[in-house]
């Protein structure tokens, strides 16, 4: 099907769905705009789901809310990274010291760290996410979207809680809880946690004769991608006085030798002029789900400590003063077999991050008149060590070369956006943010535990980043190791609304600032890659329908993007380059409840992407006019869900699942990256009385391979792979008080 046929099919159901509208649904409330309002009153692209749809779905870790978000894909090659992307729009390279353009924020707290973005979900109030550029309120990373997850706060004062314990195969066992309520008059507090264990979904395997050599061989190596953690959080809400409120809270995240670090691999040739990879050959143990390591001491550990406190003030003028300040602390050690059980080739990776943050925001609003404006400050602080080894490096099967990277980032920014009523049912909306980053790096690769032929002394300094910057000759490295770069993200916008239909069209500027791509083989020309800028223009439509039974959402977007930051293992190491690109597409949302026993939810995305040039392997090579990553032409989720009265309690039957097209896992768009069209499934049945609630589950019904990452490396012949978790069955016990 071309893009045209499927532009039409988009457009088509979207006329099929208008038809004459009466009643509201239930509302949705989100933060979109930094206060709360009704879903299908904000004029942008965004999907929420509900803390009860949340646990509906089963959806316990914040990877899998791509099950139910039209245009979002998730990649991630170990349980403690993960990179969201949002139309396309993402951060494919590994490194620890980058941000991604798909901002993260948990109760209006960024997350920059890609380590500190995949948490155990529970307890939830509601996750937002909101596609397109979000500069404006959300600042400078926020260029390709956002998604906000929000907790349920100790907003309740009547004692109340739930406590959960679930159990599935592969020793998948849950258990979790909450208490919350008022403590006094003007105290409320909540405490929530859970704790998580599995099994590693991707096991030793065994490879045949003749795949690897004469004889065949069974591993021996560790599991991977399992779970083995907790998470406690609180909250404590104070009453100050009649107009003032103070909101504390505190989580701490810990996850202990989880099962990590293996690939399953498969061989594959390479094009002679790139180096990218070709057709690619079966998996050497013939299971995606099973690894060809021998590797025993692979792993995970992560821990992380989240402060925030949040003041409200409410002046007597009808103005509102918000202060937020938060500390954020991971820590991160994942030690794997970059080699996939072909060559010995163990690679480790460790990362300390702080962040600080403060945002003072002021607003108000009058008849016609709605404002707020602020400042915002961040500070982070990134120390990291990677260590790689084996006979990669110089040929030596003992050595290691170690490098360190230390970054500091500083950003401020000052914003302001304005909502004016021109009329009843006519909305202007002009933003814009101011942002400075000023940051800088420190790096030093070091040999270590070579051999003595190598004539490398532990130690023996292989490449120091301010050294080299000081024996350099040309100008253009004079501060290679810096980075001062201030801009302006924008909005301007006109909703346009009469009763229940909200038509709304706008013009945004998102950046995203510089940064680093430090590797064992850097040079001081490909370090350091320069900020992008987005403008992207959108088309909106929201309405019920049906009667008002339905709800109908409908967007359109163009992207002109300059200096994406794209990746690519240009010269056989992880870079990020500039490259020009542009993308198009809509996204379709449709919920239909007819009556108290049924509930449709279906979401359509479409996606037409170009950038202009990739790298390849070999300098000077490379793909032209290829399609952003992990970006499917069309892809669409759905809800099914029927409920009834049954002996005094209540049966409900739940199918969902979602469907993407082929599509490229990396920007390279080589062959040994192709994902084809698949479907994922879920079942769910549950049956409550009263207070209690007892569901069984099944995950990927129709037991799908997909892949939820992938690493072409054509130009040493093989192709590195993490696959979704198979078919999963199990029961949860859930108690309400």
């Amino acid at each position: 099907m071309n893009h045209q046929i499927k532009l039409v099919v988009v457009a088509g159901l979207v006329m099929l769905l208008n038809v004459a509208n009466a009643a509201v649904l239930d509302e949705v409330i989100v933060t979109a705009t930094k206060r709360g309002q009704s879903a299908q009153d904000v004029g942008i692209s965004v999907t929420a789901l509900s803390g009860e749809q949340t646990e509906a779905l089963g959806l316990h870790t914040t990877q899998e809310i791509i099950q139910q978000i039209p245009g979002l894909q998730v990649q991630s090659f170990t349980p403690g990274f993960t990179t969201f992307n949002l139309r396309g729009i993402s951060q494919n390279n590994f490194q620890d010291n980058l941000e991604a353009p798909v901002a993260v924020y948990v109760d209006d707290i960024y997350f920059g760290s890609m380590n500190a973005v995949n948490m155990q979900m529970f307890d939830m109030a509601a996750t937002e996410v909101l596609r397109g550029p979000q500069g404006t309120l959300f600042g400078r990373n926020a260029t390709g979207g956002l998604i906000h997850f929000r907790t349920r706060k100790a907003d309740e004062d009547e004692f109340n809680g739930y406590a959960k314990a679930s159990f599935g195969e592969r020793n998948n066992n849950v258990v979790e809880g909450a208490v919350g309520g008022a403590l006094s008059d003007s105290v409320r507090g909540r405490i929530a946690g859970r704790w998580e264990q599995a099994d590693g979904y991707v096991e030793a395997g065994s490879v045949a004769a003749g795949v690897l050599g004469p004889t065949g061989f069974t591993a021996t190596g560790s599991d991977a991608i399992g779970a083995d953690g907790f998470v406690l959080r609180g909250n404590l809400q104070i009453d100050i006085s009649d107009r003032t409120s103070l909101d504390l809270s505190a989580t701490r995240t810990e996850d202990d030798d989880v099962a990590s670090g293996h690939y399953v691999v498969r061989f594959t040739g390479a094009d002679p002029d790139t180096l990218f990879g070709l057709e690619n050959g079966p998996v050497i143990t013939g299971d995606v789900h099973r690894h060809a390591s021998d590797v025993t001491d692979t792993g995970l550990d992560r821990d992380s400590t989240v402060l925030s406190f949040h003041l409200r003030h409410e002046f007597d003028s009808g103005m509102q003063l918000d202060y937020i300040g938060a500390f954020q602390d991971v820590y991160k050690f994942n030690k794997e077999d970059a080699g996939g059980g072909l060559v010995f080739f163990p690679y480790s990776t460790e990362a300390d991050y702080e962040q600080q943050s403060h945002e003072f925001r002021l607003s108000g609003e009058t008849e016609s008149l709605r404002w707020q404006s602020g400042l915002y400050l961040l500070d982070i602080d990134y120390v990291g060590q990677a260590r790689t080894g084996g006979p990669a490096i110089i040929g030596d099967p003992t050595g290691v070369v170690i490098q360190d990277t230390d970054l500091s980032s500083e950003n401020w920014s000052i914003f302001s956006e304005v909502e004016y009523d021109l009329s009843d049912s006519l909305t202007v909306i002009a933003g814009a943010r101011w942002s400075q980053d000023d940051k800088e790096i420190k790096f030093i690769n070091t040999a270590s535990n070579f051999s003595a032929a190598a004539g490398l002394p532990d130690g023996t300094v292989l490449f120091d980043l301010q050294s080299a910057i000081g024996a350099s000759a040309n100008p253009a490295h004079a501060k290679v190791d810096e980075i001062d770069y201030g801009d302006v993200a924008t909005r301007l916008q006109l909703n346009y609304q009469v009763e229940d239909t909200l038509i709304y069209a706008s013009i945004n500027r998102g950046i995203k600032g510089g940064n680093w791509s430090p590797s064992s083989a850097v040079t001081l020309d490909d370090l350091r890659h320069d900020e992008e800028d987005l403008m992207a223009y959108e088309l909106g439509y929201k309405t019920t329908v049906l009667n008002g039974t339905g709800r109908l959402n409908a967007s359109i977007f163009y992207y002109d993007y300059s200096d994406y930051q794209a990746f690519s293992l240009y010269g056989g190491t992880p870079q990020v380059t500039n490259e020009d690109a542009s993308a198009s597409g809509g996204e379709v949302e449709f919920a239909y409840m007819p009556n108290d026993h049924w509930d449709f939810n279906f979401g359509l995305a479409y996606m037409d992407s170009e950038v202009d040039f990739i790298p390849g392997v070999v300098p000077g090579s490379g793909n032209t006019d290829v399609e952003l990553p992990q970006a499917p032409s069309l892809s669409a989720n759905l809800l099914v869900r029927y409920n009834t009265d049954v002996a005094g309690g209540n049966l409900a039957l739940q199918l969902d699942g979602n469907w993407n097209d082929d599509h490229y896992m990396e920007g390279s768009n080589s062959i040994a990256s192709v994902q084809e069209a698949y479907t994922v499934l879920n079942f769910r049945t549950s049956y409550t009385m009263d207070n209690w609630e007892v569901s069984a589950w099944v995950r990927n019904l129709t037991d799908e391979e997909y892949l939820l990452y992938n690493l072409d490396l054509g130009f040493i012949g093989f192709v590195e792979q993490v696959y979704s978790a198979p078919r999963q069955a199990g029961i949860t016990l859930r108690m309400d008080f």
